[in-house]
């Protein structure tokens, strides 16, 4: 009978859980605690079978025990160490991503600047011509503004000229 729980007891694909856990035996109706060791939860041999009998059984399960313990640890230790390497990976492809972002952003705002650039550029063309236009016009109106000085002047001498004959 023992032999038979050793060899139900199985390890799910990702070997690290029982399938046949403490709790499914106590739910099934033995009145063992989750808590208490394994050869407490054997059930009584229905035949009458030697201490020699026994004692072979028992080191059966031990070993049984043992090899199964040993490999959910090897399971486990396995998905732990699956787990880091897959955390790792996340890590790289994370720092990749942020690479390639940077590397998108910077190419992003070179095209950006040179759009901004060629912007000015053009408006300054157009800013330049506007200012050149603006100094003629200013240049006219100082000239104008000479010149109607000059007339005024020259008027006002007139004005006196003809006031003294």
């Amino acid at each position: 009978m023992e032999k038979e729980k050793v060899a139900k007891k199985s390890i799910d694909p990702e070997g690290c859980r029982e399938q046949n856990t403490n709790e499914d035996v106590a739910s099934k109706g033995d009145d063992v605690k989750p808590s208490e060791p394994k050869e407490k939860a054997k059930e009584p041999d229905k035949g009458n079978n030697s201490l020699a009998g026994s004692r072979h059984d028992a080191s059966i399960v031990n070993r049984g025990e043992n090899a199964s313990h040993d490999d959910i640890q090897r399971s486990c230790q396995q998905l732990i160490d699956d787990i880091n390497a897959k955390r790792k990976r996340d890590t790289d492809l994370l720092n990749d991503f942020r690479k390639v972002l940077e590397e998108q952003i910077n190419t992003s705002c070179n095209v950006l600047e040179e759009s901004i650039v060629q912007t000015y550029e053009k408006h300054s063309k157009i800013i330049q011509d506007k200012l050149q236009e603006l100094f003629a016009v200013l240049e006219r109106i100082s000239k104008l503004e000479s010149e109607l000085m000059d007339f005024k002047q020259a008027l006002g001498v007139l004005y006196n000229d003809m006031q003294v004959v």
